[in-house]
């Protein structure tokens, strides 16, 4: 009797000592969802104006507008939550905050300065992605690996009072 009891005793000492193990291990392993992003990319960006009920109006068909075209690579920063936009050698912006929402991946652009084609300006992100009553200023999209991206500029300080949208699909 003495021999069962002991059994009994000391597995229910190893099952206590495993416990915290073996919870731990059923953990979800972390995925990094800027590796999603990361890649080489066509670009165009579009301009547009507001008008005045809020709405984008393109100007792209008016004669002196023209969109912008060039390829772009995504990299991770070294920052977990940050993304990098890369046009040549040239930082165009970050993103951040990537979070997802099952068919995307949405972010911000925060107030930076930054290149857009050959042109030098300060870049704010525009809110144009809507998802569960929040707002993004770009998101990657599973089903086309393509990437959308709002954003305003100023240049010299300068509010152009337009928005830029840079749409990319992976090479």
């Amino acid at each position: 009797m003495k021999t069962s009891k002991s059994r009994v005793i000391s597995g229910l000492m190893l099952l206590i000592t495993l416990t915290p193990f073996l919870f731990t291990s059923c953990s979800d392993e972390y995925v990094d969802l800027r590796d999603e992003l990361t890649g080489q990319y066509d670009y165009v960006v579009k301009i547009f104006a507001i008008d005045n009920e809020g709405d984008l109006v393109y100007l792209g068909d008016q004669e002196d507008h023209y969109d912008l075209e060039g390829t772009m690579r995504v990299t991770k920063n070294a920052d977990p939550d940050v993304i990098d936009f890369w046009d040549g050698n040239v930082m165009m912006f970050n993103g951040t905050d990537p979070r997802d929402t099952g068919n995307a991946i949405v972010f911000d652009i925060p107030d930076q300065e930054g290149w857009v084609g050959p042109v030098n300006v300060q870049v704010s992100g525009y809110k144009y992605w809507d998802v569960d009553n929040k707002s993004y200023d770009g998101a990657f999209l599973f089903d086309d690996e393509s990437i959308e991206i709002a954003f305003s500029a100023r240049i010299m300080d300068v509010d152009t009072g337009l928005v830029m949208v840079l749409t990319a699909f992976r090479n």
